[in-house]
């Protein structure tokens, strides 16, 4: 297939080990093919060189590097900072023993962070297929600006002084863009500084839909459709009663990270945390046509996420902990509650309730739907997952029996 220069995905892969290397980038080549070039450092100084060129669309890396005599956290706050500025993605494979790195990642914005040999395959696909799409679409915005300056050169043509003029005033015009740019570039640092601080007691969500004049602060509800999924710990008790305090909050710290990680991924709000419970919803403040694919497809990915955690869970409070998640969407009424001195944003009413009944009802590491969602899912969802109806039964509060369905991926 020949594909133009523009359109391929170049990834900088640094890692000194040529097997990790070659697992990993076949894994690619295989998903992938030609869309993708990968180069290869096993020396992380020249690799750092590449990277601060900024030629490339995608960082992978490894972060341990006895020869740098650098420690695993401090490769991983280098590797950030680089690639940070030039926007480039970073997915780090490590066999590192420091469990609390995998945290530390997601707080530098590392967009993933796999252990090596531990990791399923339909996981690994899944992930680098979602952080692909990310990257394509803003490739083909490029790709689409390259094209119509050249229809427009075709168009009008133009002889070698008018291109010389072009060109300066094209330099003058960037030169007026980089001043504006960085106006822009400050505001917008002191708005996520705001976001900052404001983020850590409101969902991200809001806090930009309130900035943007897209989300009032008055209380007024209204009727909205949406997904609403609820997640429930099994085992906490046992955790609670045996561990130590800090040991018990650094627990829930840690899964909440990786759990909302993937769901800010799938455009979902976390509404609040509930002990050792997360309710987050699909659809609200900001409606989105495909609030039930998206709700679906994170519980999934919570459920893959929450496994590939488990031994590390094991390993370092002594028991294995299980998830249970419930779905259910519906019209329910979202706005601000509370009182003047705080509010909020959450959603009331049936479809909250039937999620939260599900979520009770679900066996350890079982993903539970109600029906309403389960009908209105696009054709293409019935060969994507594997369902299972199972007894209709009765939901406290609701009359009648329901129609439930169990998840599983194929």
């Amino acid at each position: 297939m020949d594909l133009e220069k523009e359109e391929i995905v170049r990834i900088l892969y640094i890692e000194s080990k040529k097997r990790s290397f070659d697992a990993i980038s076949g894994l690619l080549k295989e998903w992938f093919q030609d869309y993708i070039e990968i180069v290869w450092r096993s020396i992380y100084e020249n690799g750092l060189e590449d990277l601060k060129k900024g030629n490339f669309d995608l960082l992978i890396s490894e972060i341990s590097f006895p020869e740098t005599g650098m420690s695993d956290e401090d490769t991983l706050s280098e590797l950030a900072e680089i690639a940070g500025p030039l926007e480039i993605p970073i997915v780090v494979f490590s066999n590192t023993s420091d469990k609390t790195l995998p945290v530390q990642a997601f707080q530098l914005g590392i967009n993933e962070f796999f252990s090596k040999g531990k990791i399923k395959k339909s996981i690994l696909e899944h992930r680098f297929r979602n952080l692909f799409r990310d990257i394509y679409r803003k490739k083909v915005i490029s790709l689409q600006m390259d094209d119509s300056l050249r229809r427009f050169q075709d168009l009008y043509g133009m002889n070698q002084t008018e291109i010389q003029d072009l060109n300066a005033l094209v330099r003058q015009f960037k030169k007026d863009l980089e001043k504006e740019y960085s106006e822009k570039l400050q505001i917008e640092h002191e708005k996520k500084k705001m976001q900052n601080v404001f983020g850590m007691y409101v969902d991200p969500v809001v806090v930009e839909s309130i900035m943007n004049n897209t989300l009032s602060l008055d209380q007024k509800g209204k009727v909205q459709e949406v997904s609403v999924l609820f997640s429930d710990i099994r085992g906490y008790t046992t955790l609670s009663e045996k561990q130590a305090p800090h040991q018990v909050i650094s627990f829930l710290n840690e899964y909440f990270t990786a759990m909302t990680e993937v769901i800010l991924g799938y455009g979902g709000m976390v509404d609040k945390y509930i002990g050792d419970s997360i309710m987050c919803l699909f659809g609200a403040p900001v409606f989105q046509e495909d609030h039930r694919q998206n709700a679906l497809d994170c519980a999934v990915e919570m459920l893959q996420v929450f496994e590939l955690w488990q031994p590390k869970w094991e390993s370092i409070y002594g028991f294995v902990p299980q998830i249970g998640i419930g779905l259910a969407s519906g019209g329910v009424i979202v706005g601000n509650v509370g009182s003047f001195q705080k509010l909020s944003y959450t959603a009331v009413g049936d479809t909250v309730n039937m999620a939260s009944r599900l979520e009770s009802m679900a066996k350890p590491m079982q993903i539970l739907v109600s029906e309403g969602l389960y009908n209105k899912l696009p054709d293409s969802y019935a060969t994507k997952y594997k369902y299972e109806e199972l007894e209709p039964v009765k939901i406290k509060g609701k009359e009648g029996l329901h129609r439930i369905l169990s998840v599983k991926t194929l």
